[in-house]
């Protein structure tokens, strides 16, 4: 994930976006992670990304005693320079529930995210390793 978001935080955006439609949902998870805020890039991850972190969450609570962790202490934003920086976004497809937005490089660089709707908002999914 500090990969995907790293990646993400070298992105090339004009606006924060607020989630109102997939490329803003991608830019809006940009911008926070360019800024460094972990609550706000979490918010912004989808319902299965976020499960992820929780069942991480839970392993980590087992193991740090006293330590109260939360999601957010689990979402690393800027430990990873970025491979590329990316010009822009575009939405390669898109219907009512999910839809595919490419961040791109000048050079030709590429990477695709997942984004799906959640209630009224879009939420980016991450694919964790």
């Amino acid at each position: 994930m500090a990969a995907v978001c790293g990646l993400l935080a070298g992105a090339g955006c004009s606006g924060r976006g607020d989630g109102g439609s997939p490329e803003s949902a991608v830019q809006a998870l940009i911008a926070s992670a360019r800024a460094g805020d972990r609550s706000a890039v979490y918010q912004r991850l989808g319902p299965r990304t976020r499960g992820r972190i929780e069942e991480q969450l839970a392993g980590a609570r087992k193991t740090a005693g006293t330590r109260m962790l939360r999601a957010e202490d689990l979402v690393t934003v800027g430990w990873v320079p970025p491979a590329w920086e990316a010009a822009g976004t575009r939405v390669t497809r898109h219907d009512k529930t999910e839809a595919e937005v490419e961040v791109y490089s000048a050079a030709g660089d590429r990477q695709t995210v997942q984004i799906v709707r959640e209630g009224r908002s879009w939420r980016v999914e991450l694919p964790l390793r």
